[in-house]
């Protein structure tokens, strides 16, 4: 009986010392969560994409790029103010933005039936760009290249295109 009860003693000791040991071997951390809400984007046109005067002749483009330079192909000629569209974002200061051009061509149109299109949109800054840290606004410029006909009737085209930033 007295070897029962040593026995009973020495796997009690064992048992709270294992109990002990476990518990021993765990910890416990808090940690903090946190999140930033951003100000929500706004994005205001200020300026169109201006292709200038254009003589047709036998046709070609005029690229009017973000950057502001000018170029033309064919025989046209392309005189006047020719400027890329201007844009102003404003959202969280010191955020990055990002611009999505058109996917597709946009189309201009006298009003009378006839038309030209623009293509191979192009942005300056390009690809994604940091708001200001102070004021949270920031421009950026958007270009493209027009497609005249041979014989483009005379006229005054325009249409539009949409340009939209994102958060990065």
């Amino acid at each position: 009986m007295r070897n029962s009860l040593r026995i009973a003693t020495v796997g009690a000791a064992l048992a709270a010392a294992s109990f002990a040991t476990s518990a021993n071997a765990a910890a416990t951390a808090t940690a903090t969560a946190t999140a930033e809400v951003l100000q929500t984007l706004t994005l205001t046109a200020d300026s169109a994409l201006d292709f200038g005067q254009i003589a047709a002749n036998t046709g070609g483009t005029v690229t009017v790029n973000a950057n502001s330079t000018v170029s033309s192909t064919g025989t046209l000629i392309s005189t006047g103010t020719r400027a890329p569209a201007g844009f102003t974002v404003t959202g969280t200061p010191d955020a990055m933005v990002g611009v999505t051009l058109p996917s597709s061509a946009a189309t201009l149109s006298d009003g009378a039936g006839h038309s030209m299109t623009v293509d191979t949109w192009n942005s300056n800054p390009n690809g994604a760009f940091q708001l200001n840290a102070t004021t949270g606004a920031s421009t950026f410029e958007v270009g493209g290249t027009l497609h005249v006909a041979s014989g483009q009737t005379p006229g005054t085209y325009s249409g539009t295109f949409d340009v939209s930033v994102e958060y990065q």
